[in-house]
């Protein structure tokens, strides 16, 4: 089981076809975006087709987990009630080293004065419960 940040009773996510094979590697601790097959493009969210080149082929890109701080808020409202215990808590946006993708998370282990814009970060899994892992980033 991996740290815990963030409590239980947090909403899920919800899988949809596209999404499913990414929450799948999630679940085993993979951080993975979609690479048309046909022109190379990395995209994320998951999406049926390409928006450079509309093809339907993909496939998994593996990525290192490592990145930077794109932009961030550091969030001081629990608009969820069992959140007031994490105030406050930073949401970050991070670019994705050798992905060309930005994916929205929490920094973690971090105090919130410190956080800055192109910051490296680098990948932290927290699980969730059986079969669900989110991608958390600490300062690397």
């Amino acid at each position: 089981m991996s740290a815990r940040w963030f409590p239980d009773d947090m909403p899920t996510p919800a899988a949809d076809a596209e999404t499913l094979p990414w929450w799948e590697a999630a679940a085993e601790h993979r951080l993975v975006v979609q690479r048309c097959t046909a022109c190379g493009t990395t995209r994320h969210p998951p999406a049926p087709l390409c928006p450079r080149c509309r093809s339907l082929a993909h496939d998994w890109q593996e990525l290192s987990g490592r990145g930077t701080v794109y932009t961030y808020t550091v969030v001081h409202r629990a608009f969820v009630r069992s959140l007031a215990r994490q105030l406050p808590y930073v949401v970050i946006v991070v670019e994705l080293e050798g992905a060309g993708v930005r994916l929205l998370s929490n920094l973690v282990d971090c105090d919130p004065a410190a956080v800055r814009v192109g910051m490296a970060v680098e990948l932290v899994w927290e699980d969730m419960g059986p079969g669900l892992a989110l991608p958390r980033f600490r300062a690397a």
